[in-house]
């Protein structure tokens, strides 16, 4: 399951091919696909790290996505709010 879900995150992300690329060749669709991906902004803030460069977008997005996914990790991890609460015992 894990990859049906991270390859396609993968490969519509920045990882392979730069964001200007993508908007230069007139990919148009998959830019805007690359935009809303968290992996690109991953890659971004990285990559303008590689040369000692700060990206505050990436980086408000990476950490703004980061709280989110703990935010519903700890929910659903929390027994009395989250999934685990909601199996019956006998």
């Amino acid at each position: 399951m894990m990859n049906f879900v991270i390859f396609p995150m993968f490969f519509l992300s920045s990882a392979l091919y730069p964001l200007w690329k993508l908007r230069e060749a007139g990919a148009q669709a998959i830019y805007w696909l690359a935009i809303c991906n968290p992996f690109s902004h991953a890659v971004e803030l990285i990559r303008f790290a590689a040369y000692g460069q700060f990206n505050p977008i990436s980086f408000a997005v990476v950490v703004g996505v980061g709280l989110v996914a703990f935010g519903l990790a700890a929910r659903g991890y929390n027994p009395l709010i989250g999934t685990i609460g909601q199996i019956k015992r006998d």
